[in-house]
């Protein structure tokens, strides 16, 4: 909850390339926690797909936003690019990973947990073209902060938000 809050901060100051990878080295170690039958171990897992999800739904987008502009590229093919990826990325790979996931448990019988070691493979692949492909890219730097006062700002969001959900 805290995390979610200054990641894309976090990516802004480290690097969001960096943030990127950082999420799939934090989602394939999520996924090779589902091996394990200790509880412990299978709640770091879940601690860790929170703090990658964090980071799917913030560095991508900067990074992508910051390349677009660095390129001069149009402003249109930005919200072009962004409703294919809702189509195609959001809806329609979804389906097809988990009718991926359905054949590898139900049809090739590989286990309960073979959708997750698939999932670490095309992170893996992915890092792979991250690290080869992309340019590094930080935030403004005028507007960074230090991280007690991005805590702060983060429990004050979260402390106004629950308050307007209570009303």
């Amino acid at each position: 909850m805290l995390f979610g809050t200054i990641v894309g901060s976090l990516a802004d100051k480290q690097g969001r390339r960096r943030a990127c990878v950082t999420y799939c080295i934090t989602y394939i170690l999520s996924c090779i926690t589902k091996h394990s039958p200790q509880y412990k171990i299978l709640m770091v897992g879940r601690v860790l797909g929170g703090i990658a999800t964090s980071l799917l739904f913030s560095a991508f987008e900067s990074w992508l936003v910051a390349e677009h502009n660095k390129r001069g590229f149009e402003q249109q093919w930005l919200s072009l690019t962004f409703s294919k990826a809702i189509f195609l990325g959001n809806g329609l790979v979804a389906i097809l990973a988990g009718l991926f996931g359905n054949v590898l448990v139900d049809s090739l019988s590989l286990g309960p947990v073979a959708p997750f070691d698939a999932a670490a493979i095309f992170l893996a692949i992915g890092m792979a073209i991250i690290l080869s492909s992309w340019t590094e890219n930080f935030g403004d730097p005028s507007e960074n902060k230090d991280l007690l006062t991005q805590f702060r700002g983060a429990a004050v969001a979260i402390a106004s938000g629950g308050v307007q959900y209570l009303l």
